[in-house]
């Protein structure tokens, strides 16, 4: 490479320059030029690549070949094909025009044994043998040198360069076919290694890595025995009570609403008065739903919650006492049976939390409900 940068216009310049001088063949204003410009240099040297298709191109010249009869190898040159003939004229070869081609073929074998430039194996002055013993040298794999080695390296880097992406073929990257025999068997190891926690077993017994259904049905079983609580959230003879209460309230109503809707408490209620206890009545229920679900309060995120719960019930807990204490006096008995179930449940949710708070202070730093 030159010393400085070429700039476009003086590439192009020297680059048509040293062709011109290529051209012609004036081989003296060539060397002159190339002595004064060290850049016109470069464009004037041999090329390499060039030199080695060139003697490849010579290497792959048989001069055994006949080029005479290979040009007449055609069928307007055979006997009886595209000629008229009428017993005339032959076809014969002369003796002048057959010594002319067997001089013509000694000439090739000489000129190829000239252009090669070693010597053969052999002493002959015979060319048909030389050209032969040519021929098999030609066969054998030449020896390599470190020039040959360079021109193809430099041939390999330039294919890989002037590669087109668009007429290459896809490359996929290789891979390993799965080959499993017993699917059963690779999904239940999987699932056994995923189960069993890093490096230990977490004090828990060994297990085989292939389970069946009535197994892990039991190992579930057995797990959910281990860490289930030691008291109950909710008492089993309280929980009956509420739900005889229920059931027991619910078929009476629901007595009442077919024989006649009016007779029913509802249905003696103003519309309005009536709407607004339906309303309360789903709020509450769903609250309710929410802050037992909340129990026992192990994180902060559950402490929040039931803190706004409550306060949500507060406030419905005391619109409920203004729709009873704001009713008319015919109406009020039966309003009040409506409201002291509603008021009855909050009382229970708030008598719960306020016992879950003093555990907690008596115990400590005891997490509430553990």
């Amino acid at each position: 490479m030159s010393r400085r940068r070429l700039s476009e216009k003086d590439f192009w310049t020297k680059y048509c320059r040293a062709e011109y001088l290529l051209r012609t063949k004036n081989t003296l204003a060539a060397k002159a030029e190339a002595a004064d410009d060290e850049e016109l240099a470069m464009f004037l040297k041999n090329d390499d690549i060039l030199a080695k298709e060139a003697k490849l191109k010579i290497k792959r010249v048989d001069p055994t070949l006949d080029m005479e009869a290979d040009a007449g190898d055609d069928y307007i040159h055979l006997p009886d094909h595209g000629v008229l003939r009428d017993g005339s004229r032959e076809t014969t070869d002369i003796d002048s025009e057959l010594a002319r081609r067997t001089l013509s073929q000694d000439l090739n074998r000489h000129a190829a044994v000239v252009l090669e430039g070693r010597s053969t194996d052999i002493e002959s002055t015979d060319t048909k043998t030389v050209a032969e013993a040519l021929a098999r040298s030609k066969k054998e794999p030449p020896p390599s040198s470190a020039a040959d080695d360079a021109s193809h390296e430099r041939l390999v880097k330039v294919a890989r360069m002037t590669e087109i992406e668009d007429l290459q073929a896809p490359r996929s990257l290789p891979y390993a076919p799965l080959c499993i025999k017993d699917p059963r068997e690779y999904f239940d190891s999987q699932q056994a290694n995923a189960l069993r926690p890093l490096g230990s077993n977490d004090g828990r017994k060994a297990r085989s890595c292939s389970l069946n259904t009535d197994d892990a049905f039991r190992h579930l079983m057995d797990q959910i025995s281990s860490v289930k609580m030691n008291c109950p959230v909710v008492q089993s003879d309280v929980a009956l009570k509420v739900l005889s209460e229920l059931n027991e309230g619910i078929s009476r109503s629901r007595r009442l609403n077919l024989k006649n809707p009016q007779d029913s408490l509802l249905g003696r209620l103003p519309h309005r008065t009536r709407e607004e206890l339906m309303d309360h009545w789903t709020a509450i229920q769903e609250l309710l739903r929410h802050f037992w679900s909340s129990y026992p309060i192990t994180t902060t995120v559950l402490s929040n919650k039931v803190q706004r719960l409550k306060e949500a019930m507060t406030q419905i807990y005391q619109k409920l006492q203004d729709i009873k204490e704001s009713a008319q006096p015919d109406v009020r008995h039966e309003i009040s049976q409506l409201v002291k179930p509603m008021t009855q449940a909050l009382d229970a949710a708030f008598y719960h939390d306020q016992q879950q708070k003093s555990s907690k202070a008596g115990t400590g730093s005891k997490p509430n409900g553990f």
